[in-house]
């Protein structure tokens, strides 16, 4: 299956991080790859490190949009690490049950990674393993190709009231 949770709502990542606490209550071996999210700072991160079966790497630890004190540039060459080693993954023998590409969406959205050439990554993957993509603007092309596609909506969010981040919630 090919996965895709996207749109401008809360709960993309929360959702993948449930069907990998699904695979791994089925004793499914597990990858993790994010990207703009800093290590060892969202809870889910410092839980998922200690659990059996789970592979999990971390690159391009800040977005500029959100951070400012990367360039675009450092965070496209961390992208296409990722994607090098997602490659690496595709075709390794260690074999995966699900594979969690946490924010490519918005490395695809960001021009730091070309859709096609994730695209036949994702099918390569796909041949071996569930494959879960997520991240707010999915292309158009992404979507039809995938088996499954979740848009987390937002309809009130406390951000737009001023409310800051709630650890626990946010991160």
């Amino acid at each position: 299956m090919i996965i895709v949770n996207t749109g401008n709502g809360k709960g993309k990542t929360t959702s993948a991080i449930g069907q990998i606490i699904r695979a791994l209550g089925h004793g499914q071996k597990v990858c993790l790859i994010q990207l703009f999210k800093g290590k060892s700072f969202y809870g889910e991160q410092k839980i998922l490190q200690k659990l059996e079966n789970l592979s999990f790497f971390n690159f391009a630890p800040k977005h500029p949009y959100c951070f400012g004190n990367k360039g675009h540039q450092a965070a496209k060459s961390e992208c296409l690490k990722a994607l090098k080693f997602v490659k690496k993954v595709a075709k390794g023998r260690k074999k995966y049950d699900l594979v969690v590409l946490d924010e490519f969406n918005i490395a695809l959205r960001d021009g730091y990674i070309k859709l096609k050439v994730l695209l036949k990554v994702i099918n390569e993957l796909n041949l071996k393993s569930n494959v879960i993509i997520t991240g707010r603007c999915a292309p158009r092309l992404l979507i039809t190709s995938a088996d499954i596609v979740t848009e987390m909506q937002e309809i009130k969010h406390h951000f737009n009231i001023g409310i800051k981040s709630k650890m626990g919630i946010e991160y």
